[in-house]
């Protein structure tokens, strides 16, 4: 069976959803197939200059970077108990990402897709990386052990540009507004739902 994950690496209910996916993964009595679907939530994001996520979240809904703060405590509470997940407000940055949809899609080829997503979703909101720094994607890249020269020359190219774009309007095709959505042999499930859910829709 394939699982299409439609989710962007900014998005904090992707990363809750991506760790969902681990545990069908791992449930599952049958084989699974994964494939990263590019979402991207702000494709207009700016590709230098990387703002704060607190900053960007603040400017967005017309907060305070604290008050902004406070309200991410209970998101960052939320990934910790019920997934396990570390979210790092203080130094969590908002970046472009098409260009890691971009890798993630060129280490596919390798058996890397799901090992790359769980490597961009931590840069963001556990380590504080900058996604928009090539030096950061090609660090991610080599911590994969993956072929940094090759990275290097996708990064330099328009290479996984036109998939990346595609994945966004075959969402809008299959009715997919919203991330994490995840794509069962074309059973469509949305938002991190509990464990059974994934499992019955399986089986189905």
């Amino acid at each position: 069976m394939k699982i299409e994950f439609y989710a962007d690496f900014t998005c904090p209910f992707s990363y809750m959803g991506k760790r969902r996916l681990d545990e069908v993964i791992e449930a599952s009595d049958e084989p699974i197939e994964f494939e990263l679907k590019a979402f991207q939530l702000t494709p207009e994001a700016p590709t230098e200059n990387t703002m704060r996520t607190v900053d960007l979240l603040a400017k967005k809904f017309g907060k305070t970077p604290a008050e902004t703060m406070a309200t991410t405590a209970r998101l960052r509470d939320q990934a910790a108990q019920e997934y396990g997940l570390e979210y790092n407000y203080d130094t969590m940055l908002a970046p472009n990402t098409k260009n890691a949809h971009r890798l993630a899609k060129w280490s596919a080829q390798f058996g890397k897709a799901q090992d790359m997503t769980e490597r961009f979703f931590a840069a963001i909101f556990t380590r504080g990386l900058d996604l928009n720094k090539e030096s950061d994607l090609l660090q991610i890249v080599e911590e994969a052990g993956l072929d940094v020269a090759a990275a290097k020359e996708v990064l330099h190219s328009d290479a996984y540009t036109q998939e990346v774009d595609a994945d966004r309007q075959e969402a809008a095709q299959n009715g997919i507004r919203s991330v994490p959505s995840y794509v069962f042999d074309n059973k469509l499930v949305t938002g991190a739902q509990p464990l059974s859910v994934f499992l019955q829709a399986i089986k189905a």
